[in-house]
């Protein structure tokens, strides 16, 4: 894993950016924009480029609380998952938990709309 700084403020990687590499967040900071997540140490981010077609980024992140991040190169996350049943079974839950999460997400917000547009009614 190689080890990277953040300053406050700084762009991690933006929406529909080629993704390569996966993050772990050592220290600081991070927000998911669009949800308006705080990725805090030891969270895991950045692996659902690797699911996508033509493996673009779903969502920004950018630094909120200066800070550092381990990156590991998706070839390495791939051989990882196919030598380690224990990691690629961790890494399955984790996108299909993140997927999840949004769905609920979207739902809350589209009944949220639905109901503002009904009371205008």
């Amino acid at each position: 894993m190689k080890r990277r700084k953040y300053r406050k403020g700084d762009i991690l990687f933006h929406k529909g950016d080629l993704a390569d590499e996966m993050f772990l967040a050592e220290t600081g900071k991070y927000l998911v924009h669009g949800w308006d997540i705080e990725l805090q140490p030891g969270q895991i981010f950045g692996e659902l480029g690797l699911l996508t077609p033509g493996y673009y980024r779903t969502q920004a992140i950018e630094c909120v609380e200066a800070g550092r991040v381990l990156t590991l190169p998706y070839d390495e996350v791939r051989a990882l998952y196919f030598e380690n049943p224990e990691f690629g079974f961790h890494f399955l839950r984790l996108a299909s938990g993140r997927l999840l999460e949004d769905k609920e997400r979207a739902e809350q917000m589209l009944a949220a709309e639905r109901a503002a547009h009904a009371a205008a009614r």
